[in-house]
């Protein structure tokens, strides 16, 4: 035994020493319960916002000590087409207009500064259509000429058919928000050659009365005005849901329901009517448009496939 404890002594030395060189997760200065990721580990750490930059600015001090893209406690960090910082703490576009300081997320995700928009909220009675001070109808907002409106939740009413004639618009709703109207008639009129409105997540409904009491009407008017209707409900209108005498109208991910003059008719008008619920439409005693009434004077192309 005592000749071959040197040996054995030998034997571990040199397993060792040549753990130094071969080891790949060996550290000399790591103690040796450890291995060298985790020094790595430590050295990627950050205890603040100094030691980031580039696309991850932000240390996640109360986390997992990395630099990333916001944090809730930082989520100025993020603006732009992406301006809220999500549950992965990376900045991401906004999904609700809670998510902006102005209260208005833009259909593009990015949020709006407030500056080009004009506010509208039950019982409003702003002359400027602020948020601060909102006006209390849609005619209002439309006559600030703004490029943006946002409705807050609630019935709003005007006492006679709100018309946009030859506007550019983009109208926007928080959830609950409907457009009717006091008396007899269409509730909305779209109409002139450089109109442009685009209608995201509002409900219209109630019009009664007269024929003709409709939700909507798209009207040329010696033009081609242009109606996008986005995340909308037409519903309960005594005429038709939409109706479009010309123009170019465009419906995705909308219902349009309970009309009594029918759902969507459409005389001469290009459209693109896609995805959307369209059902319980026309008086089942006098009507005679159900869901949709579509009539040209020109030919008729379907699309080849």
């Amino acid at each position: 035994m005592n000749r071959l404890a040197p040996q054995l002594a030998f034997v571990i030395f040199l397993a060792a020493t040549g753990c130094k060189h071969t080891e790949p997760n060996y550290c000399e200065d790591v103690p040796v319960t450890h291995n060298c990721m985790d020094k790595i580990d430590a050295d990627s750490s950050c205890s603040g916002n100094a030691q980031c930059s580039g696309a991850t600015p932000i240390c996640d001090v109360g986390g997992s000590k990395a630099c990333v893209q916001c944090t809730t406690a930082d989520a100025t960090a993020c603006s732009g087409a992406t301006p809220v910082c999500g549950t992965s703490k990376t900045c991401e576009r906004c999904t609700m207009h809670a998510q902006c300081s102005s209260s208005v997320c833009l259909p593009d995700g990015s949020c709006s500064d407030g500056t080009n928009v004009a506010y509208v909220a039950v019982n409003g009675s702003g002359g400027a259509c602020t948020k601060a001070m909102p006006c209390g109808t849609l005619a209002a907002a439309i006559s600030t000429s703004k490029s943006v409106v946002k409705m807050a939740a609630g019935i709003v009413k005007g006492t006679t058919t709100t018309t946009i004639d030859g506007k550019a618009v983009t109208i926007l709703a928080d959830p609950g928000a409907k457009l009717d109207r006091d008396g007899d008639g269409p509730i909305l009129e779209v109409r002139s050659a450089s109109a442009d409105v685009k209608i995201y997540d509002l409900e219209i409904t109630g019009a009664s009365g007269v024929a003709g009491a409709d939700g909507v009407d798209l009207v040329p008017n010696g033009g081609m005005p242009k109606l996008a209707l986005t995340h909308v409900k037409v519903a309960s209108n005594q005429g038709a849901g939409i109706a479009a005498t010309g123009g170019q109208l465009t419906v995705s991910q909308s219902t349009i329901s309970g009309n009594l003059g029918g759902g969507v008719s459409i005389t001469n008008a290009d459209f693109n009517i896609v995805n959307n619920f369209i059902m319980r439409n026309g008086d089942p005693n006098n009507g005679t448009i159900g869901g949709a009434s579509l009539t040209f004077t020109g030919t008729f192309l379907w699309p080849r496939r």
